[in-house]
């Protein structure tokens, strides 16, 4: 999931245009809300959810690290995984 547009808290690259900061603001809260919809849904219908972070896949190095997590997690029973480059 790309950490400008959909608002990876706490992330560097989730940084705001200085540049008509009210259109921005409204943008960015309406990705949140439709992310955090579309996750209740897919949660509530049964789907697991993984997001896994660009800032996570931005160091080549860390590739291997976060496809061993998304592994281990896909033979797990836990529904929700979420991967940023904090984590690392």
């Amino acid at each position: 999931m790309g950490c400008f547009w959909h608002r990876h808290e706490g992330c560097r690259y989730a940084t705001t245009p200085l540049t008509r900061p009210g259109f921005w603001k409204r943008k960015f809260i309406a990705n949140v809300k439709r992310d955090q919809f579309v996750q209740h849904e897919l949660l509530s219908g049964g789907w697991r959810v993984a997001i896994v972070w660009e800032c996570a896949l931005r160091k080549l190095d860390l590739v291997p690290e976060v496809t061993k997590c998304v592994e281990e997690w896909l033979k797990s029973d836990d529904p929700f995984l979420e991967l940023g480059e904090a984590r690392f």
